[in-house]
């Protein structure tokens, strides 16, 4: 069911926001879901990467590509938490991204959600996520998202439990962790609308 929520909400963004010939099929979208789903991390990876060879790089007007270049982050992200990556080889897959757009996938905003969700940042800031596995046994990145509105951060009380999704830009991507390897990825301008 969740992986149809997700299916449902790229492909309403895309009709939403009128995306061009250019855009993902339904079953294209489908294929990368049930990668991802099942945790598949290496063929979603040379998937999402195939199909972001489609879009002009220097367009970033385009939620398609967006989209995409979140999920092969978090690929990579992965990755390199199960260690199949080293820290060089997967800063170097990711290198391209920083200055792009990226669209998270809807976020649940709760104080008390420690895994694949939304919080405010201990220094109430930014709004701050723990990337993991579906078992949440791995731990692929943490995420700070800076917004331009501030009011944002400010009002954050008012969007527990809502599932949200952010527009934002690559900050940065720097590797930390020997154990337990991850990302950390600084988001900015980042701006949220509510998917409920």
């Amino acid at each position: 069911m969740k992986n149809i929520l997700l299916l449902v909400s790229i492909l309403s963004f895309n009709v939403v926001f009128g995306q061009s010939q250019d855009s993902l099929s339904k079953k294209e979208w489908g294929k990368i879901v049930t990668l991802l789903s099942g945790e598949k991390w290496h063929d979603a990876e040379k998937l999402t990467g195939k199909y972001l060879k489609r879009f002009d790089h220097k367009n970033d007007s385009l939620a398609d590509p967006a989209i995409l270049r979140y999920m092969y982050l978090r690929c990579i992200a992965a990755q390199f938490g199960e260690k199949t990556y080293d820290k060089e080889t997967a800063l170097k897959k990711v290198d391209s991204l920083k200055g792009k757009s990226v669209i998270t996938p809807p976020l649940i905003f709760n104080q008390k959600r420690m895994f694949n969700g939304l919080a405010l940042s201990d220094d109430k800031k930014s709004f701050f996520s723990c990337a993991s596995n579906n078992s949440m046994t791995i731990i692929q990145e943490f995420e700070n998202y800076y917004f331009s509105d501030s009011t944002t951060v400010s009002r954050s009380e008012s969007l527990t439990d809502k599932s949200l999704r952010i527009g934002c830009f690559i900050k940065s991507i720097d590797a930390e962790g020997f154990t337990m390897p991850r990302f950390k990825v600084v988001f900015e301008n980042a701006f949220i609308w509510d998917e409920e």
